[in-house]
């Protein structure tokens, strides 16, 4: 009987082990593919209509999927994380114990509760207190230290023009609404939108036992809609040498009295002879509505902007007007549970101390040393097709090349972590430890100001599922988090990694390349490194990809934004083409043996499409394409393939294809 046991347990594991193998292994299989769909009619939907016709979005979602939406199951190990963190006894300072107590604070939703507004009432009684407007921008400073930016916004990060020190950059800021267009456009999506956001002010105005709510929200709202005015547009901002303007603090002084800049950098224990003012005429407007606008009506709102700052780590009431908000511009349909809104809290306020914890259970070292491989494979990828370009001078070319080398890599996680100093973390006080935490910040990075930038800091949590080039720095990062199926797996063959994690690679690569990068040097100074006649090439080439993306829709014809998603439209189209390169340098993609009947290169293009298999919800989608400098997850696949031969050639995509296009109207830049 014992040794039948054995067997049977034996066999039980055996088989258990095969299945786990084959459940592994069929992740890398391409099923589900809709055949009635012509991979040159619209590869996105060749591949993934299946799986979105039957893929559901969770009710407290915006969407499902892969790409921002793979933070979802990220979540899900962040919460065990914290559960299992904050249950514990640790010592007091360390990162457990802040992680934990943290984590704790907010679940405890009783305490919340009881407490209603009084967190805050204490900054509505001081701004009752003010007199003067001086006084009012005292008060806009010292809340700007405790995470609440209102009329000002400022960052410390490397001078433009010197990228050997850091510098104060201020920009426009003072809004409610996503975008300075809601303020202005009149369609019924976005007249909703107005409505849901006045209607939200309202609310929080009643909760706070205001009696003129409606009265305050017309008077806050108008202030905001006279501040978008004097916005740029997002495509106006993607101007590099336009949105900087390094100015005199005197001169600023002098020029915009009733700003005060002296004293207001003084207020923000910020010590600089000059700054750099990235929307200058935000600035301009704001001094002449410091002189106009009544007082009273700026006291009004500073305390819209404190309830809608604070409203999320308030009561429930409080919570619930934001969502109610949220929802109309996400489609989001219930909220999140608790301990959901609290892993992202964490991982925002706390994210280097969870990240650590998170690393060291999840991230496979092996997974490290491979994506480097991938991305020196990719360089020399990249160096080769600069080598080819025939509207390139080899005198740029030469340039070109120095950059692409000089680029740092940050693979997985940071080599030194960020530590959060002194900050006392304490179980029964929520609200203190989320302002604690965003001072902690705020002067984190104040420290950096006047110093060398800090090469070791990463500007994402290495749990995130993102990647990401930094052009003052000229250096690519990929977290941990992103090095995960669909994008990266050891145990996948190189058509799928070279498809999915070298496709992003790519990506960040051509960055340093695309419109804005283009005009950074290897050391992240802008400075022109280019032949005057190589940059109008350049330009006119980047024009053909604004034209071409600006004719795609979604939605019933609303248009995407070519001026505004160029960067990342030529990110896809260059990461597409040197991850390829890439790949037909290894074993794989130099055979022809097909894997489930998919050759090498189908299985490389078939990789692409999936790792931007995303299903969002429509609200969630009309504000990205109004807002978001990326390009909808069909058109990241449809529209750079479009331009790519060798798709043609893996597909047999004909003339009379709905997305065909011929070869002198494929557009190629890296």
């Amino acid at each position: 009987m014992k040794n039948l046991l054995y067997l049977t347990l034996g066999m039980f594991l055996l088989v258990s082990c095969e299945n786990e193998k084959n459940k592994e292994y069929s992740k890398f299989d391409f099923d589900g593919i809709d055949l009635s769909i012509k991979p040159g009619d619209n590869f996105f939907n060749h591949v993934n209509k299946n799986w979105s016709d039957q893929a559901v979005i969770a009710d407290d979602q915006a969407g499902v999927g892969s790409y921002s939406f793979l933070n979802i199951p990220q979540k899900a190990l962040l919460e065990d994380i914290l559960e299992e963190v904050s249950s514990g006894t640790h010592e007091k300072g360390s990162a457990d114990q802040m992680v934990g107590d943290f984590y704790s604070s907010g679940m405890n939703t009783t305490r919340i509760n009881e407490r209603g507004f009084e967190p805050i009432q204490p900054l509505l009684d001081e701004v009752n207190s003010i007199t003067t407007i001086s006084g009012l921008m005292q008060f806009v400073a010292d809340e700007f230290k405790s995470g609440n930016g209102s009329l000002v916004s400022m960052g410390v990060s490397p001078d433009n023009e010197n990228s050997s020190v850091n510098m104060l950059h201020f920009g426009q800021t003072g809004l409610g609404l996503p975008d300075r267009d809601y303020y202005f456009k009149t369609d019924e999506s976005t007249l909703e939108i107005q409505k849901a956001y006045q209607s939200y002010l309202t609310k929080l105005f009643e909760l706070a036992g205001n009696d003129n709510a409606e009265k305050n929200t017309a008077i806050a709202y108008g202030i905001e809609k006279q501040l978008a005015e004097a916005h740029k547009t997002r495509i106006e901002r993607r101007n590099v040498k336009a949105n900087y303007n390094k100015l005199a603090v005197a001169d600023l002084a002098k020029n915009q009295p009733n700003i005060g800049w002296v004293n207001l950098l003084k207020n923000l224990d910020a010590q600089a002879d000059h700054v750099d003012v990235r929307q200058p005429a935000y600035y301009d407007k704001l001094n002449d509505m410091l002189g106009t606008v009544a007082l009273a009506d700026w006291k009004t709102y500073l305390k819209a902007n404190i309830l809608t700052n604070y409203a999320n780590i308030l009561s429930e009431p409080f919570e619930t007007a934001a969502f109610e908000y949220t929802k109309v511009i996400s489609g989001q349909a219930v909220q999140q549970s608790r301990a959901q809104v609290m892993v992202q809290r964490v991982d925002r306020q706390l994210g280097f101390a969870l990240g650590k914890i998170y690393v060291a259970r999840h991230f496979d070292e092996a997974a490290k040393k491979r994506v480097l491989d991938l991305v020196n494979n990719l360089q020399k990828a990249f160096e080769t097709r600069i080598d080819q370009l025939d509207w390139m001078s080899d005198i740029t070319k030469v340039e070109a090349k120095k950059k692409l080398y000089t680029i740092t890599k940050k693979i997985g996680y940071p080599d030194v972590w960020r530590e959060y100093g002194d900050v006392k973390i304490e179980k029964d006080k929520y609200f203190e430890n989320v302002v604690a935490l965003r001072q902690n910040n705020y002067q984190y990075n104040l420290d950096k100001l006047n110093k060398p930038p800090n090469k070791d800091a990463w500007g994402t949590t290495p749990s995130t599922v993102t990647a990401y080039y930094n052009p003052p720095l000229n250096e690519i990062v990929f977290p941990a988090g992103i090095l995960q199926f669909p994008y990266f797996d050891l145990n996948a063959d190189d058509a799928i990694n070279y498809g999915g994690i070298g496709m992003v690679i790519g990506h960040e690569l051509t960055h340093a390349f695309d419109d804005q990068g283009a005009q950074f040097d290897k050391d992240g100074n802008v400075k022109n490194w280019w032949t005057e006649e190589d940059y109008e090439k350049f330009k006119a080439k980047t024009q053909l990809v604004i034209d071409r993306y600006s004719s795609y829709t979604v939605l019933d014809g609303l248009h995407l934004k070519g001026g505004l998603t160029v960067g990342e439209n030529t990110a896809d189209n260059g990461g597409i083409s040197i991850a390829y390169d890439a790949f037909k340098l290894t074993e794989q993609g130099q055979s022809n043996t097909k894997i489930n009947g998919h050759t090498p290169d189908q299985r490389f293009f078939l990789s692409i499409a999936r790792i931007w298999r995303v299903k969002t919800r429509d609200a969630y989608l009309r504000n990205y394409v109004k807002t978001n400098s990326h390009s909808p997850p069909m058109w990241r696949v449809n529209g750079p393939l479009m331009n790519f031969t060798p798709f043609y050639e893996a597909f047999d995509v004909q003339p009379g294809d709905k997305n065909y296009k011929p070869v002198e109207e494929r557009i190629k830049i890296w």
